[in-house]
């Protein structure tokens, strides 16, 4: 049972990639498209997220409280 739930699992992350890939090639300029590039742009929208996430996070923290 265990195998088989086990290649369930990789089958549902292999098709969520190939959607999410799929999507990105929609709006990713030409230089990106291919695997490198398109990983490379993930992590660094990821990052720039997390940055303006954390930053805005901090001054709603500080105008809350005063």
């Amino acid at each position: 049972m265990m195998k088989k739930d086990n290649k369930a699992q990789q089958s549902v992350f292999a098709e969520a990639w190939q959607n999410m890939s799929a999507d990105m090639e929609k709006f990713l300029p030409r230089k990106f498209h291919g695997g490198k590039g398109k990983l490379r742009f993930a992590v660094l929208l990821a990052a720039a997220e997390l940055i303006v996430l954390a930053v805005a996070g901090k001054f709603l923290y500080d105008w809350l409280t005063g």
